[in-house]
């Protein structure tokens, strides 16, 4: 059974990857698929974005328009429900808490959560990848999301593409890689951003908070994504390689697939 691993990395420009000094991520890029053309959707928020990717349905639908989660009207199945009704096992590891919200109760597995690392001056993720190394080395899984948040906290503290950013773009890196010296070889990897940012903020339709980065490392795929990939292809495309049959409702489509 093949099984995915989706990091991301909040608040990570694809300007900002190139810039800092990224041996992981890099070594992903040159051995797998990657656009740095990415875009995401408005709101360019994380709540907004985090549901448009895992529901792949764009905010005016799913309705969740802040970072204050909004119940559904018409509620449309989202990655980790679909996950759930094929039998699968999903886990997540998260410092965000209302990313709780992204799946109906019961559908995830296992959850992780530490609270937000809103210190800027702090470790980082250094914690959380503690805990998803520790489990992740002595437990089965189908699909794992790993969310990095301390890179959005310096943005907003610092300034996207100032040094201190770039810095944490560099510890994003790293947690990475630690992660990936834990997962079984054929493990297809995801890393992407839900928004960009300007200035110490984002949300806007500015190119800055819409570009998001799409690597994608797994058998027989390599060399750039087609130009046109948004964030509402994520969950199609894990869905593919996981053989799971996607809601009707989903607008995306997977990157592997011409649209």
């Amino acid at each position: 059974m093949n099984k995915v691993v989706l990091f991301l990395v909040d608040g990570m420009r694809p300007d900002g990857l190139t810039q800092a000094h990224t041996p992981v991520m890099d070594k992903l890029m040159e051995s797998g698929a990657y656009t740095l053309n990415a875009r995401t959707v408005m709101p360019s928020m994380t709540l907004p974005c985090h549901m448009s990717l895992f529901h792949s349905v764009p905010p005016e639908r799913h309705g969740v328009t802040t970072n204050v989660y909004t119940p559904q009207v018409r509620p449309v199945l989202g990655l980790f429900d679909v996950i759930n009704q094929a039998g699968l096992k999903a886990v997540t590891f998260h410092s965000w808490d209302e990313l709780r919200d992204l799946a109906r109760p019961g559908s995830i597995h296992t959850t992780f959560y530490l609270k937000d690392p809103q210190e800027p001056e702090g470790t980082g993720e250094t914690p959380l990848v503690d805990m998803t190394v520790a489990w992740l080395s002595q437990n089965t899984f189908d699909f794992a999301f790993v969310y990095l948040g301390y890179l959005d906290v310096v943005g907003h503290a610092y300034g996207w593409m100032s040094p201190r950013y770039l810095q944490a773009v560099e510890h994003a890196d790293t947690c990475i890689g630690r992660v990936l010296e834990h997962l079984p070889k054929d493990t297809t990897i995801l890393v992407t951003s839900d928004h960009g940012g300007h200035d110490q903020t984002h949300g806007t339709g500015r190119p800055e908070d819409m570009t998001t980065p799409l690597i994608i490392q797994t058998e027989g795929v390599k060399g750039q994504l087609r130009e046109d990939i948004s964030i509402l292809d994520i969950a199609p495309t894990i869905a593919k390689v996981l053989e799971l049959k996607v809601p009707k409702e989903w607008v995306g489509k997977s990157v592997f697939e011409t649209k």
